[in-house]
């Protein structure tokens, strides 16, 4: 049996057998050029979502690349492993996190300070996501230090301590230590737990947008309550930001552009509730139309 599938230019030489010792006896014909064999994790389903190359990604040079520049949109291979592409996206957000703590130890501007705040965040998001990915106690430790730190960094934002009480926490032991312990966490590359961290990046994040998107319709539609509301949108928010054209899907820009570039402010998300049916729509498509990346 052979599967063609013309758009990708990919044909799938499927060979069956009565028995495991036939199979195994099994030599394709000369004239077949073998690209790679399928498996349980790599069937002929698994090729059109996240093609067939055996991609051996230098993290290192990943890392030498964003250390020096983080002014570029990250693009992500469809055949990356989870562990891989979890570090590489993690690498960007800390360095984007050192960038503005180094820019806000300099000239202690507000708006300087919000980016470092922002960034913070954008990491614990993506740490409460990753536990199944890297070591559990690890990931779980870093994930409740940054937790605390963007409770502090709220705290001084929302009393307007943008003087000497800036520079101490900026300046802090506490800090130094907790992103000097992140940096070696992501480049390490032995902190992972489970058989998940060798699934396909695609397919963890899709698993992560569709279980974000039923929460927050959920609280949109049946049990709406502001603050879980906020929390969702901005679990949400993050991953859309970074992923809503990992997939090529009209639909999740469309949320994206359409409903979460905008601020935290309570009149502006209430303002979201008021098109609640019409928004809990596109995410149910949304969310359907992700179901396909399911599977682990």
């Amino acid at each position: 049996l052979i599967d063609v599938y013309e758009d990708f230019n990919l044909y799938v030489l499927k060979v069956f057998f009565p028995t495991l010792e036939m199979a195994n006896l099994f030599t394709p014909p000369k004239e077949f050029r073998i690209q790679r064999e399928l498996c349980g994790v790599l069937d002929s389903k698994n090729i059109i979502l996240y093609g067939f190359n055996n991609l051996e990604i230098d993290i290192e040079k990943c890392f030498k690349i964003i250390e020096k520049n983080q002014n570029f949109t990250l693009d992500f291979p469809s055949s990356i492993l989870a562990f891989d592409g979890y570090r590489i996206f993690l690498f960007y957000l800390f360095r984007k996190l050192k960038l503005y703590w180094n820019l806000a130890l300099e000239n202690r501007q507000r708006e300087v300070f919000c980016e470092f705040f922002s960034y913070a965040r954008k990491i614990y998001i993506i740490l409460m996501s990753t536990e199944e990915i890297f070591d559990e106690e690890l990931n779980k430790n870093l994930a409740l230090r940054f937790e605390d730190l963007v409770k502090q960094s709220y705290c001084i934002l929302a009393n307007n301590e943008l003087d000497e009480n800036l520079l101490l926490f900026l300046g802090s032991e506490d800090l130094q230590n907790l992103l000097s312990d992140f940096d070696f966490f992501i480049k390490e590359d032995s902190f992972y737990k489970s058989e998940q961290e060798k699934y396909f990046f695609k397919q963890m994040i899709a698993m992560q947008l569709r279980k974000r998107l039923v929460l927050f319709k959920k609280n949109l539609l049946k049990n709406f309550e502001i603050e879980t509301f906020e929390e969702n949108f901005l679990g949400l928010s993050v991953f859309l930001e970074y992923f809503h054209n990992l997939y090529n899907l009209k639909i999740l820009s469309k949320l994206y552009n359409k409903y979460f570039i905008c601020d935290l402010e309570k009149k502006t998300l209430l303002k979201l509730t008021k098109k609640k049916e019409k928004l809990g729509k596109l995410i149910h498509k949304a969310s359907k139309k992700l179901k396909i990346y399911k599977g682990y």
